[in-house]
C-alpha cells in the first residue's frame, strides 16, 4: 500500500486551509496514494493554545458536515481512502475526532481522542468531551487502520487494543511543537509500539509558527519491527509518500510471539489498580470519610492539596489557600478539609446564611492522587445532611465552569438540576432540599 502524509500549516481562514489540504489530496493521488491522512486539526488553528472562553461549541462542525462533504466527494473521485482530523460538534458535547472515509466515498465511522490532557498552551481540556469510540479498526478498502489521536498514542493501553482488534496501520494525528519531548523520544515511543504491537505506525504532525506555539512537523511511518521508513521535512509543509508492505505485520515479532505469548487473565486486575501517585499511604476506596474543622496545625496539610490537582484542574477551583483565607473574612462561610481515615484528600466550603432558605456551595475539591476512589461523592452526601439539618435550609447551589471533563456529571448523579442562570461564566445548578 502507498500511503501519503498531508504535513501542512494552518491559518485562521479555514476555507484556505481545506482548499489547501484538498490539493494536497489530488497531489498525493497523482503519486498513486492510496491512503492519505492528515494531522490534528489539520485545516483550523490549533485553537487549546489558550484555555476556552466558553465559546467553544462554536468553532467545531458536525459529521457528517462541510469538511468531511468535501472529503467524501474528493475520496470517491480519486478512489483514495483519507483520514482528516477535525474539531466535531454532537449535541452539546466536542471532540477531537478522526473520520474515516473509504474510497467509495463512505464515511466508515470516527475515531475520537480518549485522553484529553491540559497543560500550558495545550489547554485541550476545556475543548474537548472525552472520547466515546473505543479503539476503533475500520476495514478499509486498502487494510485494516486504527488510529490513536495525539494523547491517545502515549497510552501503552491504546496502542495494544489496536493490535487486539486487528489494525495492519495505526494512524496517529498529531499537533507537536518543537521541542516538545527529548531528543529522540518523539520517534521512539512509535517504533516501540510497532515492535511491541505487530503494525505500521504513520504519524501525522502539525506542522508552522502559531500564536504560542511552532509545530514541529517531521511526520514519519515505521514498520513493525521499529524501524522508521520514511521521514517528512522539518518546520514546513511536506507530503510524505511511502509504500508499506502488510505482509509484514502476520511475520511480525509481536504476531508471532508477543500476543500469542499473552497472559489476559491476568491484566484486568493490574489494570484496574488506581495510581497512588508514589504515595504508598494513599487511602484505600473503602476508607471512612470525614469533614473535619481545619486547625493552625492541619492548614498546611489542606493548602498542599492545591498543588497535586491534576493538570488543567487548578484552573476550575481556587486553591485552598486562598479559600481558607476568605473565610476568615467571611462570617458565613463554614469550610472543612475533607479526610479519608486520618489523610487528608480534599477541601470544601459552604456559604451559610441561616436567614436565607438556599444554601450555597462555595467551593470542593478532591486532590489529584485520591481521585476516582468515591471520597468526593461521600464527602458531598455528608456536606447535604449538614445543609438539610440548617434552620430553613430548601436547597443547596453550586455552579461549575462549562468545560469538556467539567465535574457536571458528577452533580448531575448527586441530583442538581440546572437553574437557567449563568453568574461569571459558570453554570448555577440547585438541589433541592
Amino acid at each position: 500500500m502507498r500511503i501519503a502524509l498531508i504535513q501542512q500549516h494552518a491559518t485562521a481562514d479555514k476555507k484556505e486551509n481545506l482548499a489547501r489540504g484538498m490539493a494536497a489530496v489530488r497531489t498525493a493521488a497523482g503519486q498513486g496514494a492510496e491512503l492519505i491522512s492528515f494531522a490534528e486539526l489539520a485545516f483550523e488553528p490549533f485553537y487549546p493554545q489558550r484555555p476556552s472562553n466558553g465559546n467553544h461549541r462554536d468553532l467545531a462542525e458536525p459529521i457528517p458536515g462541510p469538511t468531511t462533504d468535501a472529503f467524501c466527494t474528493l475520496a470517491k473521485e480519486w478512489g483514495v481512502v483519507i483520514v482528516p482530523n477535525l474539531y466535531e460538534r454532537a449535541g452539546d458535547e466536542t471532540y477531537d475526532t478522526s473520520p474515516v472515509i473509504d474510497a467509495d466515498g463512505r464515511i466508515l465511522g470516527l475515531s475520537r481522542m480518549n485522553h484529553i490532557p491540559d497543560y500550558e498552551s495545550f489547554h485541550e481540556k476545556t475543548y474537548y468531551t472525552p472520547g466515546d469510540s473505543g479503539a476503533p479498526v475500520f476495514s478499509t478498502a486498502v487494510g485494516r487502520i486504527g488510529i490513536a489521536i495525539c494523547y491517545d498514542r502515549h497510552y501503552p493501553e491504546t496502542m495494544r487494543a489496536l493490535a487486539l482488534a486487528g489494525a495492519d496501520l495505526v494512524l496517529v494525528p498529531q499537533a507537536g511543537a518543537v521541542n516538545e519531548w527529548p531528543e529522540g523520544l518523539f520517534e521512539a515511543e512509535m517504533r516501540v509500539a510497532a515492535f511491541q504491537n505487530g503494525y505500521f505506525v504513520a504519524l501525522c504532525n502539525r506542522v508552522g509558527q502559531e500564536e504560542l506555539l511552532e509545530f514541529a512537523g517531521e511526520s514519519f511511518v515505521c514498520d513493525p519491527r521499529g524501524n522508521v521508513l520514511a521521514r517528512a521535512a522539518k518546520s514546513e509543509d511536506d507530503i510524505l509518500i511511502c509504500d508499506i508492505a502488510l505482509d509484514q505485520v502476520d511475520s511480525s515479532h509481536a504476531r508471532t510471539l508477543f500476543l500469542p505469548d499473552r497472559r489476559p487473565e491476568m491484566y484486568a486486575s493490574w489494570l484496574q489498580a488506581q495510581p497512588t501517585w508514589g504515595r504508598e499511604d494513599s487511602p484505600p476506596p473503602s476508607a471512612q470519610v470525614s469533614l473535619r474543622e481545619i486547625t493552625e496545625e492541619t492548614s498546611r496539610e489542606i493548602i498542599t492539596l492545591s498543588r497535586q490537582m491534576i493538570p488543567g484542574q487548578e484552573k476550575m477551583v481556587a486553591a485552598n489557600a486562598v479559600s481558607i483565607a476568605q473565610a476568615h473574612f467571611n462570617d458565613k462561610a463554614w469550610f472543612r478539609g475533607i479526610y479519608a481515615n486520618d489523610t487528608p484528600v480534599g477541601f470544601v466550603m459552604l456559604y451559610d446564611d441561616p436567614d436565607k432558605p438556599d444554601f450555597y456551595l462555595w467551593r470542593f475539591m478532591i486532590s489529584g492522587p485520591h481521585q476516582g476512589k468515591g471520597f468526593g461523592r461521600q464527602a458531598m452526601l455528608q456536606l447535604i445532611e449538614h445543609v438539610r439539618g440548617r434552620p430553613n435550609a430548601t436547597e443547596l447551589r453550586a455552579s461549575y465552569v462549562p468545560v469538556p471533563g467539567g465535574p457536571w456529571p458528577f452533580y448531575q448523579s448527586l441530583g442538581f438540576e440546572p437553574t437557567g442562570e449563568v453568574e461569571g461564566g459558570e453554570v448555577v445548578i440547585r438541589l433541592a432540599l
